[in-house]
């Protein structure tokens, strides 16, 4: 968090930014980090939605992330004639490289998605290869770009929030439904940007680290979330098929 705290200096009290910190309840010393940089800075666009319950490990985790959002949409910040920018707080941008043509292009858009470099505690820097996007992804869920890759209108959330908020979908965390969701978008809507993210790599979000069983299980899930916001539609992709029969299978089991 304090490599992110460092580049939003460039955005405190800044009119055309609102900066909005989702507390997730965690017990380490970030909420008492943000306070301070709030005082220190006289940060007067700054917000937080801070947690009245102690965050001790959820049972669903990928709901932390959706559970914010919805806290923010709720609120009186959110407004469907903003952008917002999703950010971790182990990830950031070097914001104050950032011109009025990238403000620009992001809200004529209603998805926009960055560049993202890994960074591993190691220091050691890779590319995120989005090998399949949104634009080639009709009949199979799209190459999933993380979350603090996506920018997207408030209209696009309110327009979608009964898909985003949809309980029934296990492990389909909140860029997994951003990103399927903005295939159902309108290509001129949707735009890949040449600017870069930079996001640390550690156990929870390391999928090189995840089971066999796990990654099926969220291939099956993110298949029949897909199939839902698309009306369960017939698709001709031979993994979505393959998928369709494992679905089946596994719901039965």
């Amino acid at each position: 968090m304090k490599k992110l705290l460092n580049e939003i200096k460039t955005i405190v009290n800044k009119p055309e930014f609102r900066i909005l910190i989702c507390d997730d309840g965690s017990t380490d010393c970030s909420l008492d980090l943000m306070k301070n940089f709030i005082s220190e800075f006289n940060a007067i666009n700054v917000f937080i939605f801070e947690s009245t319950e102690p965050n001790l490990g959820r049972k669903k985790p990928y709901q932390g992330q959706l559970e914010s959002l919805n806290k923010i949409m709720n609120s009186k910040y959110f407004s469907t004639s903003d952008h917002y920018w999703f950010m971790d707080a182990d990830d950031y941008c070097n914001f104050s490289t950032l011109g009025p043509e990238f403000f620009k292009k992001i809200k004529s858009k209603k998805i926009c998605f960055t560049k993202v470099k890994n960074i591993t505690n190691e220091g050691l820097e890779s590319n995120l290869s989005i090998k399949r996007t949104v634009l080639e992804s009709k009949n199979l869920f799209p190459s999933i770009s993380v979350t603090s890759s996506i920018i997207t209108s408030g209209e696009f959330l309110f327009n979608n929030k009964s898909y985003i908020f949809d309980e029934r979908f296990d492990d389909v965390w909140l860029d997994s439904r951003l990103n399927m969701l903005a295939c159902l978008l309108k290509p001129e809507d949707i735009e890949y940007l040449n600017e870069y993210i930079f996001r640390l790599i550690h156990g929870s979000n390391d999928s090189s680290k995840m089971s066999l069983l796990r990654i099926l299980r969220k291939q099956i899930h993110a298949h029949d979330y897909f199939k839902y916001i698309h009306k369960n539609k017939f698709m001709f992709n031979s993994r979505m098929c393959i998928l369709s029969i494992l679905s089946k299978c596994y719901h039965k089991w």
